[in-house]
């Protein structure tokens, strides 16, 4: 897997801020828990200079197992009807 984000040449302070960011993302989507330092230590981080700034990619050779990735997931499980309509934005039944 492999994620990656800009940061603008004004920013260049945010860039341990970034890496840590691409870090985190890549090992929670990695991990079932959704946990953002299960694989940390593994994603390697690369910053290359961009038009305009640098740009922060992470890798990770791991396949996407956070739940929200997996077949079959509903993200309004457990969530009222009432709820869903809103997050919807349908009319409300009940």
């Amino acid at each position: 897997m492999r994620y990656s984000r800009f940061v603008p040449a004004n920013a260049a302070e945010a860039l341990p801020a970034t890496a840590e960011h691409v870090r985190a993302h890549l090992s929670s989507v990695a991990d079932a828990d959704d946990d953002p330092t299960a694989h940390a230590d593994d994603v390697r981080i690369l910053v290359k200079p961009a038009p305009g700034g640098w740009l922060v990619v992470g890798a990770l050779d791991a396949e996407p197992n956070a739940p929200y990735l997996q077949p079959g997931f509903d993200p309004y499980d457990d969530v009222s009807e009432e709820l869903r309509a809103l997050a919807v934005d349908d009319e409300v039944t009940s």
